[in-house]
């Protein structure tokens, strides 16, 4: 059976996130849920049955461990068990854990250059599956090798044009904003979701008390073997400068989501992203079951550059 790898998202006490850390290090990757009192062999618990299903061979990536912008990755030599785990302010906590290999441990910046961009290293729940098992797998290879540490000599000016490029993303992105406020940036998201093959994007009304929490409603259409098989996703569009701390939207795509029973939400801003934002999205996820994701700040520019580049630079 082919390797699974799933990152799990940051424990938000410090203590507790450096008591794990150090288990780590002594061959235990924990996983808690402060209520749980027995192991899944024995009862039943449902958000963290895919414990179960990780087998030796497989990854684990601990994201912002031990510190925010920071991965440990790790790699299972048995399957789950469980113990009285660690104590914490709480109480005993983190009892489930996987048998790893302290000799696999890579450390590494989430940005770092040897990790491809298609690995999701921002879980939006507690845990969650990094579908391109390949890139991961190539991604700890350059670890490993330090393959993009240095720049070989041929590649030098096509990575210092990249650098530049990626210097003038969030210039872009300020512009976006600039030109875009309120209702004229969702006017232009409606643009770019119009330009995606088999999507129809529907602009939903005129503010909160109307949208039901949906901006935009986007429907992705895939189709196979004659059969459409349709994705809804409830859109957020904020055009806001700075960073990006207001959770408000967040529960405004919850709502979208009930309401027009889509299967995933998405919050775009011009403004970065904050550590709070994430965490709040992640904690929604996991409450709701729906995959919630962002895009923000730089990677603006990079979605309407991919996707409807026309909007910038004209015929």
């Amino acid at each position: 059976m082919a390797s699974q790898v799933y990152a799990f998202a940051k424990i938000d006490d410090r203590d507790a996130r450096l008591a794990v850390y150090d288990e780590i290090k002594n061959g235990k990757s924990r996983f808690g849920m402060w209520d749980q009192e027995a192991s899944l062999r024995d009862r039943w618990y449902g958000k963290n049955a895919f414990l179960l299903r990780i087998k030796k061979g497989d990854w684990i990536v601990h994201v912002n461990m031990p510190q925010y912008g920071k991965c440990v990755a790790v790699q299972a030599i048995g399957e789950y068990d469980f113990d009285a785990g660690i104590k914490c302010h709480w109480g005993s906590d983190f009892n489930n854990f996987i048998p790893i290999d302290p000799a696999s441990i890579l450390e590494f910046d989430r940005t770092n250059p040897n990790v491809l961009g298609s690995v999701n290293l921002a879980p939006r729940r507690r845990a969650q599956r990094v579908l391109e098992v390949n890139d991961f797998l190539k991604s700890i290879e350059n670890l490993r090798e330090g393959k993009f540490d240095e720049t070989r000599k041929e590649d030098r000016s096509i990575v210092h044009l990249r650098e530049k490029m990626d210097g003038l993303l969030p210039q872009i992105t300020s512009h976006i904003h600039e030109m875009n406020k309120s209702k004229e940036f969702e006017n232009f998201l409606h643009k770019i979701f119009e330009n995606m093959p088999n999507t129809i994007s529907v602009q939903n009304g005129f503010g909160w008390r109307s949208d039901n929490g949906a901006d935009l409603l986007v429907e992705f259409e895939n189709p196979i073997i004659g059969i459409n098989v349709s994705t809804k996703l409830v859109v957020q569009a904020k055009s806001y400068s700075g960073q990006h701390f207001d959770t408000h939207a967040i529960d405004r795509i919850v709502t979208g989501i009930n309401h027009y029973k889509a299967d995933a939400g998405l919050l775009i801003t011009t403004a970065t992203e904050t550590e709070r934002l994430e965490k709040y999205i992640r904690e929604k996820s996991e409450e709701t079951g729906k995959t919630i994701d962002l895009i923000a700040g730089a990677d603006v520019a990079k979605f309407v550059l991919r996707y409807a580049p026309e909007l910038l630079i004209g015929n």
